[in-house]
């Protein structure tokens, strides 16, 4: 079957095409358990639905591609809602600052840092900033309502003409549900933490209106309380329209938290630092306030959406202590104010039963009001290091074929063109300037994949991406950044597909040019060496019976600097290794899952003498239904059951505090896991 480029977004097939099938089952308990079922056409048999064992031969474009919805994400046991993108394997979503704060990204030997080479889009809506005030591609998911996500797609490398900046080493896309039925969810944890959630949809015209909450607390093991206070909604109408379908919704988030960040360890244990939960710094804050509204239509042949996005976002830092300023210390405020407009039209024709041709193009500008970095003390400010107010707007245009000229051959060759516009004009601060600067950028995509036998596939993709920088960083005139760093990726891989068992195995190479960017939190253009990495990918979905279901990763990969001596080559931060194993079973009225995640060790520094340590993680959720009780769940999840003090996050820098050398300290700056805890919570459907 030739993929349609309409389609091509979820590469989603018929569920219960591939679905294992349990007889016997009442169909309407397992809606109440909130379960993601379908019901055969021809038997009548409930089937129980996991996205990660969707059949993609003769769909998907590489091996690398992928998908998780109904039970992947109900019974999924979640610490934060940054773990729903650990769907794509390999990829570890990590946290050094709160609740509010983007996660830290780590995927394919890249340190993502939170999101420069990795994109999300919800419901068709590009989620990561440019020109951010805490780094580039930021992306924040924290507001997710984890009830409204109906499925999550992924793809890997840029082997797809339809997504461009800061899809290089991969991307997600989330799509959020059109009707639910009304439910309300309430939560209760360790360290105070609460959730309460609450929603659901009603017929309305000839299309259904889509109301859902959520409010969350949560005070953390921390020293200093979190006191995060998040508040997040979702308001979506949808509807038949001609040939397609039409959505209108606004997604809401608005946020405050006091974050604990990453610690030096030689402090640990002094009467500085108690243990590892302890704050150098107690008066950092910070505050998050987006507004989304996203319209889209979509039909066989069309692909169209529009956005509009108000941002205000603040955060209270101090990274290295007494460094810089050894009287007032160095904590810094870092703040983005903006307003975002964008959106796409896609046109997908099929020029014979064989061949398909989609071209489109999407538009972007963002007014930013305000982007900069202040020095404070103690939350207040003491001198502007940098203000700007910038635009930048950029196009791109993309064309891609795909042809299936015999039966299991499948061809597909792609093309996208970028440009980009910088503008930024100095507010405030001697780190300041006024510029304009343009750059382009044009990536060529080729693919091939063929069935050798029945549900064994083999792929070879070759794609050339790019991610953008900073326009405070290119329109620098002392040491401009280039406006878009580009590069390339390959992969081939292996496709197996049969009876209960899904199998992928893939081997990856890329190269990236110098990686110039502007960094937010030192106020400064810090440039890179290119780059080189490989790596390989293995992927399992196991369902041996009627009610369990196993998953699997493993990836490792090897990350170098180009043009440094070996052994002085390292990349900080690139992961040698990433595991998950998940395991879930469901029953009449009972469901169980548990999640095992391993983050590998990674070089700190160039030459290698520092690493990190590997970190264990294992989750737990337990759900029970009782038929007599009639739309209610009782659930419990157990968080690091096994109490791991291992490390979220993990660096190698100076730092300082006083009675120190004026130069500082280097050493290992960390922040560690969350220690174990237990969340209860009561789900009413009505």
């Amino acid at each position: 079957m030739l993929l349609a480029g309409a389609a091509a977004l979820s590469c989603a097939v018929p569920l219960h095409s591939v679905m294992a099938q349990e007889t016997g089952r009442d169909e309407q308990q397992d809606e109440a358990n909130n379960i993601g079922i379908v019901r055969d056409e021809v038997t009548g048999d409930v089937i129980y639905v996991y996205g990660r064992g969707e059949k993609r031969i003769g769909q998907a474009v590489a091996a690398s591609e992928g998908g998780l919805a109904g039970a992947d994400l109900e019974v999924r046991p979640l610490l934060r809602p940054g773990e729903i993108l650990e769907s794509t394997p390999g990829l570890i979503a990590t946290q050094h600052s709160g609740g509010g704060k983007a996660n830290q990204f780590f995927l394919r030997g890249y340190n993502l840092d939170h999101g420069t080479d990795y994109s999300v889009y919800v419901d068709d809506m590009p989620l990561n900033f440019r020109t951010h005030g805490h780094g580039q591609g930021y992306l924040d998911v924290n507001g997710l309502i984890p009830e409204t996500v109906r499925r999550v797609d992924y793809r890997k490398g840029p082997y797809r003409a339809d997504t461009g900046d800061f899809s290089f080493v991969g991307s997600s896309f989330i799509t959020t549900h059109d009707q639910l039925a009304p439910f309300a969810t309430l939560q209760v944890g360790a360290y105070g933490y609460r959730r309460l959630a609450a929603g659901g949809s009603v017929s309305l015209g000839t299309g259904d209106l889509l109301a859902v909450g959520q409010v969350k607390l949560n005070d953390g093991p921390w020293e200093l309380p979190e006191d995060f206070e998040a508040y997040s909604g979702l308001l979506k109408y949808s509807a038949p329209l001609g040939k397609g379908d039409f959505q209108i919704s606004l997604n809401l988030f608005d946020a405050s938290w006091n974050p604990t960040e990453q610690i030096p360890e030689r402090v640990i244990g002094t009467p500085l630092c108690e243990d590892s939960y302890c704050t150098l710094d107690g008066t950092q804050n910070g505050f998050t306030r987006r507004y989304i509204l996203t319209s889209n239509y979509q039909s066989d042949s069309w692909r169209i959406t529009g956005y509009v996005q108000r941002y205000d976002w603040e955060l209270l830092s101090n990274f290295t202590f007494f460094l810089d300023d050894p009287v007032n210390g160095d904590q810094v405020r870092q703040y983005s104010d903006l307003w975002t407009y964008g959106g796409r039209i896609e046109h997908t024709a099929r020029l014979s039963d064989t061949l398909s041709l989609r071209v489109g193009a999407e538009g972007r500008y963002d007014d930013i009001a305000r982007v900069g970095l202040d020095e404070t003390i103690d939350g207040v400010k003491e001198f502007t290091v940098g203000a700007f107010s910038a635009d930048e707007e950029s196009l791109g245009t993309y064309a891609e074929m795909i042809w299936q000229p015999v039966e299991r051959l499948m061809l597909i060759g792609g093309v996208r063109s970028d440009w980009y516009g910088f503008t930024t004009r100095a507010l405030e601060g001697a780190d300041s300037w006024d510029g304009k600067v343009s750059d382009n950028a044009l990536g060529l995509k080729i693919g091939a994949n063929v069935e050798i036998a029945d549900g064994i596939a083999l792929y070879a993709n070759y794609g050339e991406g790019f991610h953008s920088n900073d326009a405070r960083g290119v329109t620098n005139p002392d040491t401009p950044a280039p406006g878009l760093v580009e590069g390339d990726f390959q992969e081939a891989g292996l496709r197996f597909e049969r009876g209960g068992l899904i199998f992928t195995a893939v081997y990856w190479w890329s190269s990236i040019e110098s990686e110039l960017i502007y960094v937010g939190d030192a106020g400064a253009v810090e440039p890179n060496d290119p780059s080189k990495r490989r790596g390989y990918e293995l992927t399992a979905f196991w369902k041996p019976n009627n009610w369990l279901a196993v998953d699997a990763v493993w990836t490792g990969s090897r990350a170098r600097f180009v043009g440094l001596p070996d052994g002085e080559n390292y990349l900080p931060g690139a992961l040698d290794s990433a595991g998950e194993l998940g395991v879930s079973a469901i029953f009449r009225e009972f469901n169980a899952a548990a999640r095992l995640r391993y983050l590998g060790p990674a070089a700190l520094i160039e030459d290698n003498s520092v690493r990190s340590d590997p970190t264990v993680l294992l989750n737990l959720r337990a759900a029970w239904t009782p038929r007599r009780l009639g739309g209610f769940e009782f659930h419990a999840e157990l968080l690091n059951a096994l109490d791991s003090k291992d490390r979220d996050i993990t660096y190698f820098y100076e730092t300082r505090f006083p009675g120190e050398p004026a130069e500082g300290v280097a050493g290992i700056n960390s922040r560690i896991v969350e220690p174990r805890q237990v969340r209860l919570g009561v789900t009413k459907r009505f």
